[in-house]
């Protein structure tokens, strides 16, 4: 049976490029144990030109933490250099295991930033005797160092949309690439300089390759979009059922503040009824619906104009769907409903981009989704009130990374 601290077996625990073990202590008062290493070249590795110097100002003893042994901390120490390039660089030398005036190994760091993923914060300081804040420095210092920039990535189609990450309207920018399923870049607030960040970083020439763009009816994406791409605007469907859903529960409400009691009490516990697609009910919510509808003639108008609306945006043809929302808006007309009246505006005005759908077929469902997530990835730390902590995790869990 080979020694313990056999070569080989060495150069596997520490594989550290110009040092060397020689010697082991335990430190009773921090319950470690300390490795230290000594030189093996005279020569350094200059950061700047990646070759190899002889200079050497000076030295000093470096002590930082590494991946624990059994129960134990662990430290290594050693001599770091301080170099004088003849490429002009006069500072501390490149090592491969560890950064400059960090105080943990790379490999630690990427240990601590791995259960950062899966853990919250207070979780991984107690697991690994670290104080909080300097958990989520390593794991915003390791992930800055994962960040894809867009030069490696293409899109042809992108969703834009907004998650909220603090109480008060705050919120970010998401751009994921429909055809990867992932996010791409995240940029603070929503306005059209914020999505003007993103084309910009991405280039023009890129930019104007995009094909399509899936957001909401929100000015500001639209106008960044129209400024910067020839994309296709197809806004997301969902968004329009929305307005659609909302005018409805309007009549629904009005028409609940005018009924007796009675009606009132079969009216009540029914939003859920009324909102839902018909097609989707079940036989018997489907006939406790229509008992709903026979007793209010002007709710069941709402209901007749929502359903059929909704209907359109299962049509195959674009031109047959403009007929048929031409044809809808006359019946809204007819019907005297005004709180219909805002979801006509709506449709005059992003027409452009509701037809587009009927094209591309494409939604922002999967941006809901990824919101989801998001909101998930925001309770498992403290609020995030370092903003660009949170955008680098949603882009660790969400994120673009190439193999």
């Amino acid at each position: 049976m080979a020694p313990l601290w056999s070569t080989q077996l060495l150069k596997k625990v520490f594989p550290f490029k110009g040092f060397k073990l020689c010697g082991i202590e335990q430190d009773q008062e921090q319950d470690a144990i300390v490795f230290r290493f000594k030189r093996v070249h005279k020569t350094s590795n200059c950061p700047k030109c990646n070759k190899r110097t002889n200079r050497i100002e000076t030295t000093y003893e470096r002590k930082i933490r590494d991946m624990d042994f059994l129960t134990k901390k662990c430290y290594l120490v050693f001599e770091e250099r301080v170099i004088n390039c003849r490429c002009g660089f006069r500072g501390v030398e490149k090592l491969e295991f560890t950064d400059k005036h960090s105080h943990y190994t790379t490999r630690y760091e990427k240990y601590v930033s791995k259960l950062c993923e899966k853990m919250s914060l207070k979780d991984v300081a107690e697991l690994t005797s670290l104080d909080w804040k300097t958990v989520k420095n390593i794991d915003k210092k390791y992930l800055s160092k994962l960040k894809v920039g867009l030069d490696s990535i293409q899109p042809e189609r992108i969703g834009v949309d907004e998650v909220s990450y603090q109480k008060g309207h705050n919120y970010l920018t998401i751009v994921r690439d429909i055809d990867l399923g992932k996010v791409i870049w995240t940029g603070l607030s929503r306005t059209q300089e914020t999505l003007d960040s993103f084309f910009q970083e991405l280039g023009s020439i890129k930019a104007y390759a995009l094909k399509v763009a899936v957001m909401d009816m929100w000015d500001p994406y639209i106008a960044s979009v129209k400024a910067h791409t020839n994309a296709d605007i197809v806004f997301d469907k969902f968004h329009f059922s929305k307005k659609v859903n909302e005018a409805v529960d309007s009549v629904r409400k009005q028409e609940f503040a005018k009924a007796d009691s009675q009606e009132r009490k079969e009216m009540k516990h029914k939003r859920f009824l009324i909102l839902a697609r018909n097609k989707n009910l079940p036989e018997e919510k489907r006939h406790e619906l229509e008992q709903l509808m026979q007793q209010n003639e002007t709710l069941y108008q709402a209901y007749l104009l929502k359903e059929q609306v909704l209907d359109i945006f299962d049509e195959t043809n674009s031109e047959t769907a403009l007929m048929r929302l031409i044809d809808w808006i006359n019946n809204v007309t007819t019907s005297g409903l005004t709180a219909f009246d805002a979801v006509i505006k709506t449709l005059k005005n992003y027409l452009y981009g509701i037809l587009n759908y009927f094209k591309h077929r494409l939604t922002n469902a999967a941006s809901e989704a990824f919101n989801n997530k998001i909101q998930l990835i925001k309770r498992r730390a403290f609020g995030f009130h370092d903003i660009d902590y949170f955008q680098l995790k949603i882009l660790q869990a969400l994120g673009y990374q190439p193999s």
